[in-house]
Formats: C-alpha cells, structure tokens, sequence
C-alpha cells in the first residue's frame, strides 16, 4: 500500500548530507519567504535589500532599515549557529546517526514573543553533517599512516642492527669454511650451466597485484561549485514553497496578519555553545508538542488518534538530503544520554519586526 501524501513539503537536495553552510543559507531564505507569505513585509525581503533608499529619515524608512539590519545579522549568525551544532552533534554520545549526521530542527515564531506565539512554521533538516569545527577529513589516516610507517621503520632498523651484530660474530668462524666450499660451489655450477636448458623470456605481462589499490581522497568542491549548489538548492526551495502555496485553494503557507514580532527558536543540545542563542527551559513542553505533530503530519510518526491536539495547524518544511535518516535519531530516553546531550530549545537574542508602511 502506497504511504499516504504528508501535508509537509519537502526539499531534497543533491547532495549525500546537509552541511553547515547549506543549513545556513536555505534556512535564511526560509525565514524571507515566510516574512512576505505572512505580510511581515511588503515586499520580498531580497527585493527591498535592492530598491533604492530614498527618504531615509520617515518612519517607514526606518522600520525598514531596522528589519534589514536584523535580517542581515541573522544570517550572519546563522552561519556559525550551524556550525556550532554540527560540532554538538559530533560530540553527541546519544546520538545513532548514520555516517556522522543527525536531526535539526529551527522554527519561525510570529507573535509577540515565542510563547505566545499566532503563527509557528517548524523546518526539519534531516542528515545534518556531524562535524568537529576546523578538523580535516584526511587528518586521522594520515595520522595512522605515519605512526604505522614509524613503526616499520624503528622494527627494520633494530632488525638490521640485530643481523649487523650477528654477522660480525659469525665471521670469524666461517672464514675457514668459505674457503673450502668455494671449490666445490664452483665446480657444482660447472656442472648446473651444463645441464640446465635456455630458460625462456620473461613475460611483458605485469602480474596482478594481490592487493587492491587504496581508492583516492575525494578532493573537496570548490567555492564556484559550492555556491552553485548553495543556489541551486535556495532555488529548489523557492519552487517548493510556491507549490505549497498553490495548493489548498491558493493558500498554503500564506496568509494576512498583523506586523508582529518575529522570533527563531532552534532545538539543540545542552551542551551546544554559541553567544546568540539563548536556553528556554519554559519553552519545551510547548515546542515538543508542536515537533510531535509536525512530525505526524510528515508521516515521519504514526499518528495518534486518543492525543488531542491543541492549537492551530503545523506549517513548515523539510529539507532532506540522499541519505535520508528513517527515524529520529535522538529519540532516545533520558536514562541513556548525560545530561549535556540532553535536546532543548534555544531563542535567538535578537529581533525582526514587521511592518507595513511603505
């Protein structure tokens, strides 16, 4: 039977896992569109980044260069946020990711603070690379490499001055009877050359090597490549959410409300580090609840049917990659992870306020 139809879109990107700047750059452009789906803004955020300034001292001026000035602060920290929580997952011994990568969640909060909150569009990002910050793929094997040629190179030293040692003390006994045996070596090779018959040429076919090659280093892509793919995937986006929009009577993920406040709450680990991000311990009951059906409406978890659920209806997306995880890996009691691992909700300290004057 056919898994029925999610009423979350999802993004799949052409690449076997989510990196950090990846993260970065589609949840930046996620949170644009939903400030213009939600009327947060009059215009694309983008747009009004390129229009010329004019006035610059009216009232809507100002709220515009306000907003833009946090828009562009939130990407910048979002950027380092990601890379802080992939080094969290690294690190996180609860975790059961394959290859290294686990679950991320971020959600834009409408409202006039993140708890109180009239709009809430949860982004799930599956196959996040877990990666220590500044360490080189190629460093461990290198690192075994030269301890193992270091070893082979102190063994065949010690072995050498071991038959060194050796053979001075056996020369003195056997000058004697390399003197006979030298007669009669020479005439048994007299005799062997006589016998033997012309040995035939040496074949030109190498023989094959008993063990395989190693398979080389992937080389990493480079900035051109990166940023292509980084465009490609934002324009992937783009295109999903305009679907979503079509759908349910042209209306989807937009909607009219009221300029408000808007707020980003990220789901990481206690022990996950970063001077923007604020711990709200208050928050998770809430938030749980609205990641428990996000998850349902993904299909990502079967869907109860004795749970009430309460409030208005999940909106987000997913953001997937190749190698798609088929459970959540951090669902994992309590009694199994320390404490650091433990997964929380974290506000970011700043703010983007809409407005409507222009």
């Amino acid at each position: 039977m056919p898994a029925p139809p999610t009423k979350i879109p999802s993004v799949t990107i052409d690449a076997d896992l989510v990196t950090d700047s990846m993260a970065a750059r589609l949840c930046i452009s996620l949170v644009g569109h939903v400030l213009f789906l939600k009327s947060q803004v009059p215009f694309p955020v983008m747009q009004m980044a390129r229009m010329p300034g004019g006035d610059t001292t009216s009232r809507a001026a100002k709220k515009r260069q306000e907003l833009l000035n946090s828009f562009d602060t939130l990407a910048s920290h979002l950027n380092t946020t990601f890379t802080a929580l992939s080094t969290a997952f690294a690190h996180h011994n609860g975790m059961k990711g394959a290859r290294g990568s686990g679950r991320a969640y971020l959600a834009v909060v409408l409202g006039p603070t993140p708890g109180s909150a009239k709009c809430r569009v949860m982004v799930g990002l599956d196959a996040l690379e877990a990666k220590v910050w500044g360490e080189r793929d190629d460093c461990s094997g290198e690192v075994e490499d030269d301890n193992e040629k270091s070893d082979n190179k102190d063994e065949s030293d010690s072995d050498n001055d071991n038959d060194g040692e050796a053979d001075s003390n056996e020369g003195g006994d056997s000058d004697s009877s390399d003197r006979s045996g030298d007669e009669e070596t020479t005439s048994e090779a007299e005799s062997d050359e006589s016998s033997q018959a012309p040995s035939p040429p040496p074949s030109r076919t190498p023989s094959p090597s008993s063990s395989p090659a190693p398979p080389p280093h992937l080389l990493p892509p480079t900035y051109a490549q990166e940023l292509e793919a980084l465009r490609t995937a934002e324009r992937l986006l783009s295109r999903t959410l305009a679907s979503a929009c079509g759908e349910n009577d042209g209306q989807g993920m937009a909607s009219e409300m009221a300029p408000t406040q808007t707020h980003i709450v990220l789901r990481a680990p206690r022990k996950f580090m970063h001077p923007a991000w604020v711990p709200r311990q208050t928050l998770s009951s809430a938030f749980d609840a609205l990641l428990d059906q996000f998850l349902e409406e993904s299909g990502e978890r079967p869907t109860r049917d004795d749970v009430k659920k309460k409030g208005r209806k999940v909106e987000g997306v997913w953001i997937r990659s190749r190698q798609r995880l088929t459970e959540d890996s951090e669902m994992i009691s309590s009694e199994e992870i320390p404490e650091e691992d433990e997964m929380i909700w974290w506000t970011w300290d700043g703010r983007l306020l809409g407005f409507a004057d222009w």
